[in-house]
């Protein structure tokens, strides 16, 4: 801008600005520097519903979009309504900016820089901005030559320049073709570089009367000279352009059935000059290309041919990225080639002379077979191979003269093994299952786009003419070379695609198109009517190849979402590295798969078992398809270690000295033990139970996770590592907790105790306090039970041959079904406040966040069995009263439905008048989640509390995180951040430990104690 200003020539000439232009202020910026035009590329394609994958290059994109795959771009939301109110929000913000800064119009403020400041935070940086943003009208030379101009303002007179354009002499030259369709010849005319285009208005005029039913060659062009940009674009059928000279970039860009060919001045070939060795065309040549044939004898620039979809060439050398995204067609190289070549290449087949075997040696992605043309074995999945790369030669030969073609030809058939063959897996198993199932071979011929040879003697000859014009009639399909792979594969619908596949894995994991040709498969349950009689696990036996075939259904995300929580509603809290495991399990790397799942997460084993997957709720996949089993997945890699007996006791090669007591071991103080025993710290757990394990062990019911041989073969490991545990009474920090089985305990050391024999304390007691109904009439009566007492206690409470009533839903609701139906209960009735989840994501609840939707768990299933069959649940049901006899005991509770409304932007709830009624009842358990964890401990430790009653904690992303009021206490899991996931407790556990780490190492502790020693022996010997 400033030196059009200065050089008196910006009135002449628009200026446009474009790259990460998102918002009305970038507008503005631009406009003041001097653009008057601005280019948005990725903020309209968000709006249209792009998601940013990343993977554009694979054909893969879930949402539709950056996708030739038919089935995938079904899925296609956008509207063009997105994209204007998109930019109708950036033009009013421009609108307000103006305003702000006095200015009318947006062209009143092009170029006026002396409106824009340089932040304050980095005006003393290395950068000088004052170069950039002097206003070039200001300038001390502005006016010196011309006029002082901020924009645009003079047009440009394109009469004289288009007139004369070499297309509309050749729509005189072709006048006969265009009436009648008569073969014709244009020859001699001279081109320059200001000539673009060519052959391309030609073509356009010729499709209009004629579409594509002129045979290869009627219109024949001979050109000489040096072409501009786009030589022979979008050319027709029919037109043949024939240039002795060379031509700049995007020759042949978007060929559309047309002939071209480009050869040196026979003058220069006659001197000596070696075709073979110079670039005769520009870069981009065939830029998407879709059908027809092209003859350069010398080499091309970088990018030849890419994205070509049906277009046949011969070349002789090209530059880097040649045969990029290609999707059909054929391309023979008769020289040397650069890099990356063939790089996203699903279609169409490239040769390469390779007469040395250098080629052949190059490292090729998984999704390209390298190969040699093998004259004596013609190739299974194309037959005519030898004959079409023969055919190609020889019109090479023929129409440019080619001594490196012919040099080939003459040792013909010997020669063809020279030739180095690159074939796209995908459309090579397409062609050998429309073979073996008898359809037409997905490689069509190239004889229609060929003109005749020169040496032909029917070169010359008139052709008749097409029996009829087809201007008002419908157009015939073209048959334009190959089909694309997307074209011809298999589609299947989803509920019909196999779950598991052997022979064929290896070529899904290489095809990255699991995911469309695969269902989903979790890991297979025992029968209800089976499970239901013991308590053991309700996991049958694992098929390994399912689980490969599952895990080749991941997309290979260019940006995954599965193992990132954007917010607390969506991914994986750990940052499991999800795609990584999937691919090493697709291609059977266990051991691998083992490694990458075990550096991110501690107790897979609980994980795969109790999590929801908040991962699959996060999976790119689920936009268009069920999403991957991931979970699946993760507890068959664990179980795969156990199994291999890569799962050992690894002890930390050094100890530091360090000594931390850790309150609690549900899964945020293993995971937090487990971390800093690794670290070389002295780590000693109390748990006031009498055994290890906190919720996983006492509260998870046993047919979720064994007991035996899930947690504590777990713990045991962690036992062998060096972490020390103390149960039961030994455990129990001053007494100060009601036992978790009723009673209270012993008492083990006190807080203060603790805290003088440690270095550091990290609370992870969990969230145990329930929810309760105390206000409702009748909560005292007998056979009402808060739901965590009932899946807990010693002498379990007995559901057999009861009416049982389960308050409140969840995972817990769930356990609290799978056991009375276990115990034989008579009937089962799940109540919840709420109304029934949608079969699918409402418009409130997008992805990638948790999926609110009706789901059926292990529990509702196995209580169908008592119900006929349906469903227990009952939906939008509040509980008035608990009714009892006169002995105390429940015999019923009185409900009504209600229903749910949004008033004022609040949900409220009113009661449907008339639907009051009695539900029998022998016993009720409340499953409404938990308030926090309890208080005395808290308290003893001098801990505050948050607003919602869990322990305050920092928890901001610095440092001091997870530190409570007492510098040397930290809390982490659900005692601190409220009830919560297995997932999230564990990644807190992780993320305290690292807080404590970082306090250990900034020396703010002072050393142990010995107090805690003497204090601790006669409970580590009650313990013992």
């Amino acid at each position: 801008h400033q030196t059009l200003v200065l050089n008196g020539l910006r009135g002449r000439v628009t200026l446009e600005t474009d790259g990460q232009l998102r918002t009305g202020r970038d507008v503005m910026i631009a406009a003041l520097l001097g653009a008057e035009r601005f280019g948005f590329a990725t903020a309209p394609l968000i709006a249209m519903g792009c998601i940013m994958m990343r993977k554009c290059h694979l054909n893969t994109c879930p949402v539709g979009i950056a996708t030739q795959d038919p089935v995938l771009r079904k899925k296609f939301e956008g509207m063009p309504e997105h994209v204007v109110n998109y930019l109708m929000l950036v033009a009013e913000e421009v609108r307000v900016l103006l305003a702000k800064l006095g200015f009318r119009t947006l062209d009143d403020a092009i170029g006026c820089a002396e409106a824009l400041r340089v932040d304050p935070s980095i005006r003393d940086g290395l950068l000088n901005f004052l170069p950039i943003l002097s206003p070039a009208h200001l300038l001390p030379d502005a006016g010196k030559i011309g006029q002082v101009e901020r924009r645009k303002i003079y047009g440009q007179e394109h009469f004289m320049i288009l007139q004369p354009l070499t297309d509309r002499l050749l729509l005189q030259d072709f006048k006969m073709t265009f009436r009648y369709g008569e073969s014709a010849v244009s020859e001699g005319r001279w081109l320059s570089n200001m000539d673009r285009t060519v052959g391309t208005l030609l073509s356009h005029e010729l499709y209009k009367r004629w579409s594509n039913t002129l045979p290869a060659g009627t219109c024949h062009a001979t050109f000489f000279g040096t072409s501009g940009q786009s030589f022979g674009a979008f050319t027709l059928k029919g037109v043949f352009l024939e240039l002795q000279g060379d031509s700049q970039d995007y020759f042949g860009k978007g060929l559309s059935g047309g002939a071209l060919a480009v050869y040196p001045p026979k003058q220069a070939l006659k001197a000596g000059f070696k075709a073979e060795e110079n670039i005769i065309i520009g870069n981009t040549a065939l830029y998407g290309a879709t059908s027809g044939v092209c003859f350069v004898r010398g080499i091309a620039a970088e990018r030849f041919a890419v994205r070509n979809s049906g277009a046949w060439a011969v070349v002789e050398g090209t530059g880097d990225h040649c045969c990029e995204y290609m999707t059909g067609g054929r391309v023979v190289v008769l020289g040397s080639v650069g890099d990356n070549v063939a790089a996203g290449m699903s279609g169409g087949i490239l040769w390469v002379w390779d007469p040395k075997g250098s080629f052949r040696q190059r490292e090729m992605p998984l999704s390209i077979d390298l190969g040699s043309v093998d004259p004596r074995n013609p190739h299974a999945a194309y037959p005519q191979e030898l004959e079409d790369l023969h055919k190609l030669l020889q019109a090479h030969c023929e129409f440019t003269g080619s001594t490196v073609a012919e040099g080939i030809l003459k040792r013909w058939p010997e020669s063809a093994t020279e030739m180095a063959r690159v074939f796209p897996v995908d459309l090579m198993k397409v062609a050998q299952e429309a073979q073996a199932a008898g359809q037409p071979s997905p490689f069509a011929s190239v004889d229609d786009f060929l003109p005749p040879f020169p040496s032909s003697p029917t070169a010359k000859q008139a052709r008749r003419p097409p029996r009829k014009n087809l201007l008002a009639v419908e157009q015939p399909k073209s048959r334009a070379g190959d089909l694309d792979i997307e074209d011809v594969a298999t589609i299947f619908k989803k509920g019909f695609r196999p779950k598991a596949v052997t022979e064929e894995l290896d070529q899904v994991v290489k095809s990255n198109r699991g995911f469309m040709t695969l269902d989903r498969a979790e890991l297979p349950k025992r029968p209800e009517q089976e499970r239901i009689e013991d308590f053991r696990e309700i996991l049958a036996m694992k098929d390994e190849q399912q689980i490969r075939t599952q895990a080749a259904r991941c997309m290979d995300c260019g940006t995954p979402f599965c193992h990132q929580s954007v917010t607390n509603k969506s991914g994986c809290p750990l940052g499991n590295l999800i795609p990584e495991w999937n691919q090493l399990v697709s291609s059977g790397s266990w051991h691998e798969a083992w490694r990458r799942l075990m550096s991110t997460n501690n107790f897979p084993e609980f994980t795969g078992r109790v999590c929801p997957a908040p991962c699959e709720g996060a999976c790119v996949l689920g936009i268009i398809d069920d999403p991957v089993g991931i979970k699946s997945v993760e507890l068959s890699i664990i179980d795969k270690a156990y199994e291999m007996g890569w799962m050992r006791p690894m002890p930390p090669s050094h100890r530091t000295g360090k000594r931390i007591s850790i309150v609690g071991s549900g899964p945020a103080g293993l995971a937090a033990a487990d971390q800093l025993n690794k670290k070389g710290h002295e780590v000693t757990v109390y748990e006031r139970a009498d055994r290890v394990g906190g919720l996983m062990m006492y509260g998870v019911p046993n047919m979720k996770t064994d007991k035996v041989d899930v947690v504590q073969r777990r713990v045991e490991i962690m036992r062998q590592e060096g972490v020390r545990f103390i149960c039961g009474n030994a455990g129990n920090i001053g007494g100060v907790q009601a036992g978790m089985m009723g009673d209270t305990l012993g008492v083990g050391p006190s807080a203060q105790q603790l805290l003088n024999g440690s270095d550091a304390v990290l609370l992870a007691v969990g969230a145990t306090v329930g929810r309760d109904m105390q206000a409702i009439p009748g909560r005292d009566l007998q056979g009402i039970h808060m739901a965590m007492d009932y899946l807990t206690e010693p002498a379990p409470i007995d559901a057999q041959g009861k009416c049982v009533v389960v308050i409140g839903g969840g995972d817990t609701g769930n356990d609290c079904i799978g056991t009375a139906v276990r115990q034989g209960a008579r009937q089962v009735i799940n109540l919840e406040l709420m109304p029934q989840a949608p079969g699918q994501r409402a418009p409130s609840n997008p992805w990638p966040h948790w999926p609110l939707v009706f789901r059926t768990d292990y529990g509702h299933q196995e209580a169908s069995l008592l119900n006929n069959g349906n469903d227990v649940r009952e939906y939008g049901v509040l509980t008035k009263e608990f009714v009892g006899d006169e002995n105390g005991n429940l015999v019923g509770i009185k409900v009504v439905d209600v229903r749910w409304e949004e008033v004022n932007g609040q949900m409220r709830m009113a009661e449907l008048p008339g639907s009051e009624r009695l539900i029998r009842a022998d016993l009720a358990f409340l499953a409404l989640g938990f308030t926090g964890p309890e208080h005395p401990l808290g308290e003893a430790f001098g801990v505050d509390l948050d607003r919602s009653g869990n322990f305050k904690a920092l928890y901001q992303h610095v440092q001091g995180d997870f530190r409570t009021g007492n510098p040397k206490v930290f809390a982490a899991g659900d005692c601190r951040r409220g009830q919560s996931l297995v997932v999230w407790a564990i990644r807190e556990g992780r993320d305290a430990a690292a807080a404590i780490e970082r306090f250990l190492l900034s020396g703010e502790t002072v050393g142990a104690a010995e107090e805690l020693a003497e204090a601790q022996k006669p409970f580590l010997t009650a313990a013992l």
